[in-house]
């Protein structure tokens, strides 16, 4: 594992370390993560997505699919008529 030293402004630390105090990790550790989840956008979408993420890929779905039926359920639950 790599160390590196960055100048942040103390407001960036201090919102930094309140992150950290919340999430209940040490300042280190939290912008380590942060550096990956933005250096790895693909793991980072698995992991907002979750299972939402794993039932459409086991759907069969493709992502064109997937936005016509969202279309098609945002219409209806506004009572919108759906023009294909």
């Amino acid at each position: 594992m790599s160390t590196i030293t960055i100048r942040i402004p103390d407001r960036t630390e201090a919102k930094l370390q309140q992150i950290a105090k919340a999430a209940g990790k040490p300042l280190e550790q939290l912008v380590g993560d942060v550096l990956e989840a933005q250096t790895s956008g693909r793991r980072m979408l698995e992991e907002i997505s979750g299972d939402i993420g794993q039932r459409f890929k086991s759907s069969g779905m493709n992502e064109e699919e997937l936005a016509e039926r969202l279309e098609q359920e945002d219409h209806q639950s506004r009572g919108v008529p759906y023009d294909e």
